[in-house]
């Protein structure tokens, strides 16, 4: 019985924050509270006028990894005509991630909880308001970004049995097609409309597995290039205490042990042998971060830490820099990291497989290299940061190449593929 009244509870009033995200901390969050979305209407919209309103959901109070993808796309659809809308953790709200939505112009589905920290009346509420949402046609497309969501969307969508509602999922990271993981989701994957993807080699892998051609995409990131631009950072330099004219490398990500940060530190004092002038900024935060350090500091006095930092300030990180690196994708696999050092003009050291290996072509925008061999990295940055010709042609066709991924790019071929998924055969979304 508690059950089903979870179920069947009442909608919130627009413009009311859930009990659970009325806090201090939450109260960002109001700005981006959304209003009810307009029925679908009951006459089938002709294909290209479709869909008329999308749910993007991440269960995640972070505005770092797929939460700034889903944004930007959702921000970049309604530019189109989409009423696109965001699906976040209000359990959790956290990084004022109500005021970025605001800024966005993006409307937040805050009736949704959306927490990872699993609690059965959350997971009964979101269950129950998916369902009725999905019922009543607010919604033609809904797009999960993490197996959470994933799974909510699918039980709402089989309930609600309307032919016309597509499930998408935007299995993004290497781990999402890894085969341990695959063993646990390709299930949900094959009872989904259609997946999305940032690299062909992840759609390849999909495809071997045996999900259908049309029914998987590859969609790199994009990059506002109008903000992330070319210049100088001598202020933040001096910060750091690295020398104005010194050789720079540096990597912008969480300090995440998966993110490869202990092999590059490893391999920045091996290219000091070859380039002894050279400097290493470690750009970010993370759970890492204490042990990164204590290795910094037996490796070489030459390696800082530079803080994390955000607008304005992130731009200026990428400008400081001579040498950009990053050598495994963060949570949501995009690499947009990638696309932003490249975009304000700086050759890159990538490391090869997902998409950063695609993004980066080598020998034109940077260097691709296997992201755990040591040498291998070693030789790619000294050899850069020991030739500043090179490393400015580099610099230039990687500005170059990021323009070609803008975030309207991203958003047209993703509603390509929608419009795709709808001229075919719905999946039952049924276990």
């Amino acid at each position: 019985m508690l059950a089903l009244l979870l179920l069947r509870k009442a909608a919130l009033p627009a413009g009311t924050l859930p009990l659970h995200a009325r806090s201090r901390r939450g109260a960002g969050v109001a700005c981006a509270v959304a209003a009810p979305p307009r029925r679908a209407a009951r006459r089938p919209p002709r294909l290209m006028d479709w869909p008329r309103s999308a749910l993007l959901l991440v269960s995640s109070s972070s505005r770092t990894g797929p939460v700034e993808g889903f944004i930007s796309l959702a921000r970049e659809l309604r530019a189109r005509g989409v009423d696109a809308r965001f699906g976040g953790d209000t359990v959790r709200p956290g990084e004022n991630l109500g005021e970025h939505l605001a800024l966005a112009g993006v409307p937040w589905e805050t009736g949704l909880r959306l927490s990872r920290k699993v609690r059965p009346a959350d997971l009964l509420h979101d269950a129950g308001s998916l369902t009725r949402w999905a019922r009543e046609g607010r919604f033609d497309v809904l797009q999960a970004g993490f197996a959470h969501d994933h799974h909510l969307s699918l039980w709402a969508a089989a309930r609600a049995k309307r032919p016309d509602l597509r499930v998408v999922r935007a299995a993004q990271r290497r781990i999402d097609v890894e085969p341990g993981a695959l063993r646990l989701r390709l299930g949900a994957l094959r009872r989904s409309d259609g997946v999305i993807v940032h690299a062909e080699a992840y759609r390849r892998r999909l495809l071997e597995l045996g999900l259908e051609p049309d029914r998987v995409v590859a969609i790199p990131a994009g990059v506002d290039a109008a903000w992330f631009t070319p210049g100088s950072a001598p202020r933040l330099r001096r910060e750091w205490g690295v020398p104005e004219d010194a050789p720079l490398a540096g990597i912008v990500a969480r300090m995440k042990p998966e993110r490869g940060h202990r092999t590059l530190l490893r391999a920045f004092a091996r290219a000091l042998s070859a380039s002894p002038e050279a400097w290493l900024v470690l750009v970010g935060r993370g759970e890492d971060e204490g042990p990164l350090r204590a290795l910094a500091g037996q490796l070489s006095p030459r390696i800082v830490f530079g803080g994390y930092l955000r607008g304005p300030g992130l731009v200026e990180a990428y400008r400081a820099l001579d040498v950009a690196v990053w050598l495994r994708e963060g949570n949501d696999g995009a690499c947009r990291g990638v696309l932003e050092a490249m975009a304000c003009g700086k050759p890159v050291v990538a490391g090869s497989g997902g998409a950063s290996g695609e993004l980066v072509r080598d020998g034109l925008d940077g260097r691709v290299v296997p992201p755990g061999d040591e040498e291998a990295i070693a030789s790619a940055i000294g050899s850069l940061l020991g030739d500043p010709e090179r490393a400015r042609r580099y610099g230039e066709s990687a500005r170059r190449r990021a323009g070609e991924f803008t975030p309207g790019r991203a958003a047209e071929a993703t509603l390509a593929f929608w419009r795709r998924l709808r001229a075919l055969e719905p999946r039952s979304h049924r276990p």
